[in-house]
This record gives structure tokens, sequence and C-alpha cells, in this order.
């Protein structure tokens, strides 16, 4: 079915062309297509390829997103055989409607059309006086899910369910679907189709759901986190690249003040003079000042040249797992920025610019200074390193030097460019990071028996371990972990 006639069958639909675009129009939007276009717009995302603006117009709302295509070569052409994002909301918002499943109105769509392809493509929506579900405070779960439910007795799934995809409004309590972008629409949904679909809810709500859902949805959780990250490594609102002294570096924009901008013009010359070198090895060298830490990685082995033309720097990877790690819940050093020095793509230093954890002091510093780790210590611990492990993490060099309590007595993890992720972590490597921390803290009194049970304790819990296991036999008592 073309086009064309799918339009010709939507009777409260009609058609108009102005500015070189061809409208199609909810007939009550007609008479105010041009003023709500030409009302003053704020910017609620913007990219080279897309732009979101928000307009008021007689007390309402409305939402233009413009798909610029032809900011991209050839994607005009494309679409002269394919139908634009804008189309296939609007279509889909139609066709939804038809089922019962409430969206935001749709009161426009229009095409810019050239010999080239579709240059353009907007669609307008009205606004909706709602919350994401995951603002709204005494949400009842039980309610959103039974909203995704009676979707999919529909045969509708909306694969990506951010909470922002879906509003709710308050008093009287009802609920819509915003963006339609990723939403099918099929005969019949298949039982593990639904299962996969709760499971992506669940990431970001507690919705009821059965022991298996909750599985999918942990392993869901850590590879939607695994691409958030990546966002550290892009230019967005949050991060973006900058050029101080000598070097590109990747920064987080909200921390790019003075004192970091100092660190970054010359950070050679920080470590040799400003700072208090914490670390003066050949691998690397660490130094702090001014709330800040730099991690300056050198170059260690001579087959590292070959291997570093086709990975990221050590400070590359720190950063994006610090980002990472941040993302999971698990407490580490704010990462700030990194940068590279390369010459012809030969890595001689990369260097990683962290926040410094306020009153920090390793582990191994709080033993040697006589104190005890007590129960409150050790629980936290155990919650940590439950918790990294939980999110498909190992540390690999989980030593009594790489764990930092902050004033608070609360841990914090350090040293992550060896972090190393899978999709979940073996029972033999868990218990391998277990058993190198053990062996660091073993000699020392103050970590007795009591600590150590109280830590194995938390650990467990956060990890759903049945069983707590007995460090130093690894192999045989590694954890298990319960579905």
């Amino acid at each position: 079915m073309t086009r064309e006639l799918r339009f010709q069958r939507i009777p409260d639909v009609i058609r108009r062309l102005s500015a070189g675009i061809r409208w199609k129009l909810q007939p009550d939007f007609t008479p105010l297509l041009d003023e709500v276009l030409q009302s003053p717009a704020q910017v609620v995302k913007e990219s080279p390829v897309k732009q979101v603006t928000r307009h008021h117009h007689h007390g309402r709302e409305y939402y233009i997103k413009r798909y610029l295509h032809r900011s991209v070569p050839l994607r005009p052409l494309k679409y002269l055989f394919k139908a634009t994002p804008a189309w296939q909301e609007w279509d889909l918002s139609r066709k939804l409607e038809a089922r019962g499943i409430p969206v935001v109105r749709h009161v426009a769509f229009g095409e810019r059309r050239s010999w080239t392809g579709v240059q353009e493509s907007i669609l307008i929506t009205e606004g909706f006086a709602g919350l994401p579900i995951n603002e709204v405070a005494g949400l009842d779960p039980k309610v959103v899910l039974r909203f995704v439910e009676n979707m999919h007795e529909s045969g509708v799934i909306q694969e990506d369910l951010h909470p922002a995809n879906i509003l709710v409004q308050d008093n009287p309590l009802e609920l819509r679907l915003v963006d339609l972008h990723g939403t099918r629409v099929v005969s019949r949904l298949s039982s593990a189709e639904r299962q996969r679909n709760l499971a992506v809810l669940r990431i970001y709500l507690p919705i009821p759901v059965s022991q298996e859902i909750e599985r999918l949805s942990r392993c869901a959780r850590q590879a939607w986190l695994f691409q958030r990250s990546k966002r550290c490594l892009r230019n967005n609102r949050e991060f973006g690249t900058v050029r101080e002294g000598s070097l590109k570096w990747r920064v987080r924009l909200t921390f790019l003040d003075g004192s970091v901008r100092r660190v970054l013009t010359a950070p050679d010359d920080f470590l040799a003079s400003r700072a208090q070198v914490l670390k003066p090895g050949r691998s690397a060298t660490v130094g702090k000042a001014d709330g800040l830490v730099l991690k300056r990685f050198n170059l260690r082995k001579a087959e590292s040249l070959f291997k570093d033309l086709f990975r990221p720097s050590r400070a590359q990877r720190a950063f994006r797992a610090a980002y990472h790690l941040e993302l999971a819940g698990v407490s580490t050093a704010r990462a700030i920025a990194f940068a590279e020095r390369r010459w012809l793509r030969i890595l001689l230093r990369s260097y990683l610019v962290t926040a410094e954890v306020p009153g920090a002091v390793s582990l191994q510093d709080w033993l040697k200074s006589g104190r005890t780790l007590d129960r409150a210590a050790s629980r936290a611990l155990g919650e940590l390193i439950g918790r990294l492990h939980r999110e498909g993490f190992s540390h690999r060099d989980l030593k009594p030097t790489n764990i930092l309590f902050d004033d608070q007595g609360l841990p914090h993890l350090i040293d992550l460019d060896g972090l190393h992720r899978m999709a979940a972590i073996p029972d033999s490597r868990a218990a391998a990071d277990l058993e190198r921390l053990n062996r660091g803290v073993a000699a020392w009194k103050q970590a007795g028996k009591g600590s150590r049970m109280s830590f194995l304790r938390a650990y467990c819990r956060m990890r759903q371990i049945v069983k707590i296991p007995r460090l130093g036999t690894p192999r045989q008592d590694a954890p298990r972990e319960r579905d």
C-alpha cells in the first residue's frame, strides 16, 4: 500500500502546501500552523541531524521535531525510497490510537522535498502535562506494569521503554507514550518478546516480575550502561574536547574551571613543581594538588609501542571505566579529563585527571595507622566489591592501596585502567579478586575474623549468594550466584 493511499484513508487529516513543505494536518490545528511555527522556540534537544523545540501558543504547548536530512550526504536520496522517521512516527500514532493506546496527540506532519530527495521532515505534537515515570513520587509500579501489559495485549511493543518515553499525569491519573521511535505494531507478541520488554522496563522501575525477567533485566542493564558509557567519548552537553597547551583533552565540561585548566595546560609541570607526588613509579606517576589528582601513564615496555597503535591508551580506558562505574553506582574517583601524547600514532604518554576523594586514606594506610577495620567499614567495603562484581567488572589488582576511604568512612575504588568487564563474572574470577584482597589485609590484626565475616556477609547479600564462601580455596569454594 502506498503512502498516498494511506493518507486518503484518514478522514480527519487534511493536506496543505506551504513554504515548500507539504503538510498533513489535523483539522483543528490547520489555522494554528503558521502561528505555532512562528512562535518563540525553546530548544529541548539539538544535534546536527535533529532538533526538538518547545512552543507556547494561547495557553497550549507544542513540540516541533525537525529531522534535517540534508545535513548528511545522500540521506535525502535514501528517503525517496523509504519512509522518513517523522512519517513513521506519524503513522504509528494513528495505528496506536486505533488500538486504544494513549499517546501524545500528533497534530501535523510535513516534508520538504526536492529533486535530490527529502531535505527535511517535521513532526508537531501537543504537549502533555505529565512527568517521566521515574520522577513521579509515590507512583505505584503496578500501574505502569498494567499500562505496558495492555500494550502487549494490543500487539504493541515499545523496544526502548526509557522513563522519559512514558509520561504520567496525576489527578486524574493518566499515562501516555511520548516518543514512538522504536515502537512496533504486530498481530501477536511472543512470550519471549514480552519478557524482554518487561526486563528493559525493570531497569528503570521496580515493577514486580519473575526471577527470570529479573535476570534478563540485570543483563539488559549491563548492556545499556556499557552503551551509555560511550557518551563520555563523544561531544554532548556533559563532555567535550578542548585544546590546552600542546594537548587535546577530552573533558567533563561541568568541571572545567581555572584549576582544571591550569593542570591541562602543563600536566608535566604540575607533577614536577606543584603537586604532592603520591606515586613516582616507572609505570605511572601520580600527584595531587588543588583538589585534583593527575596520573601520568608512562611508556612501560617496548612491545607496547606496537599494541598502542591499535588500542585506546590506559588513560582513556580508565576515564571510560570511571564513568561507567559512576553510572552503575560503584564509588570511584570522579573522572574529569584525559589526553594522549602521540607522535605518528605512537603513544608516548597519556594523562588522566580525576577529582580528589575527600580526606582519602588508602585501606593500607588505614591499617598501618593501627585503626580497626570496624564492621561498618567492612560492610561498606563488601557492598562495594559485591556491586562491582554484580555489574560485571573484575578489578584484577584489588589490593589495599587501590581502595580509598573518604572522610565519611566510605570506600572508593581507584586504579581502573586494568578493570575488566564481562557479561557475568565467573566464580573463579570473583574468588580470585576476593583472595587478592584477603592476602593484602591478612597480615593486619585490625582486619580480624569478625571484620572479614562482616565483609563477606555484605558481599553475599549484594550478589544474592546463598552460601558464604571460605577465603583461601577459591577453586573449590567459589561463590555461586542465585538466578
